[in-house]
């Protein structure tokens, strides 16, 4: 209001100008008045980015490396009926290759043995969540294959075998920051099963660290691991590295010896 004051007074004080001009002046001076009390738009939530909306497929791939093993692994998710955080059916394809050496003592020598080994699966299941508990149960198929060279007779973990395999994943919140996770699974082919223990505690924004335990075997035996790992997740993915020391659960005087590190990146769609 002020400023059309001013204006005003401004046009009043031009009086001398001809007609035309006094027009063009009286002309200017409603234009201005018109912009200055037009309502201004101020930048509302409704013009923010849209809010993040949940994918309903989850790709991942890492690796997995120790002194004497080595492993890169990948796989998808879909959630046909939902997003990847609702109840629901998922359907999970994952495979991975990798090769370890290990030695053995065969008619009194020492013998240093190289394996390559491969796996694919194919899983349908169930994701529920329970409050603070997401709980996911998978069942399919799943190929195992090892490949040693040269042959050892006294390895019962050779060649391909197929059969069925069970998944079970258990995620918590427990309160505002701390969570855990359990991970578990088995197949026939081979006797192969694993479990992993992970429990984390959120130290700036969704940036995890946390202590990690997890136990593999196979008809050959069992190998154990335990260590550290930061979580990095954002809407959309999360990335994720560990390690920490592995050893022969059984057969090397229970201790843990040798270094492993893993990498895992996850994103959804």
């Amino acid at each position: 209001m002020r400023i059309a004051m001013l204006c005003w007074r401004h046009l009043r004080s031009i009086e001398w100008l001809a007609p035309k001009g006094r027009a063009a002046a009286f002309a200017l001076f409603v234009i201005s008045l018109t912009a200055i009390s037009a309502p201004h738009h101020n930048a509302t939530a409704d013009d923010a980015a849209p809010a993040y909306q949940p994918g309903w497929v989850e790709v991942w791939a890492g690796a997995d490396a120790a002194s004497h093993t080595w492993l890169v692994f990948s796989g998808v998710t879909v959630s046909p009926f939902s997003n990847v955080y609702e109840n629901g059916l998922r359907l999970r394809v994952s495979g991975g290759y990798g090769g370890y050496v290990y030695t053995g003592e065969r008619r009194s020598e020492l013998h240093t043995f190289t394996a390559r080994t491969s796996y694919a699966e194919a899983l349908a299941g169930y994701l529920m969540r329970l409050g603070p508990v997401t709980a996911k149960a998978f069942a399919g198929v799943t190929a195992i294959e090892h490949d040693i060279a040269p042959y050892d007779p006294d390895n019962p973990v050779q060649g391909q075998e197929i059969g069925p395999k069970v998944v079970a994943e258990l995620w918590i919140n427990m309160g505002a920051s701390a969570w855990g996770q359990v991970d578990a699974s088995w197949t026939s082919a081979h006797n192969t099963s694993g479990a992993r223990v992970r429990t984390g505690y959120r130290v700036w924004k969704d940036t995890s660290i946390g202590i990690e335990g997890a136990l593999h075997a196979n008809d050959m035996g069992e190998d154990l691991r335990g260590g550290l790992f930061t979580r990095f997740a954002w809407n959309g993915g999360e990335f994720s590295i560990a390690g920490g020391y592995s050893g022969r659960f059984l057969e090397e005087a229970k201790e843990l010896k040798d270094p492993y590190a893993t990498a895992t990146l996850l994103l959804q769609f």
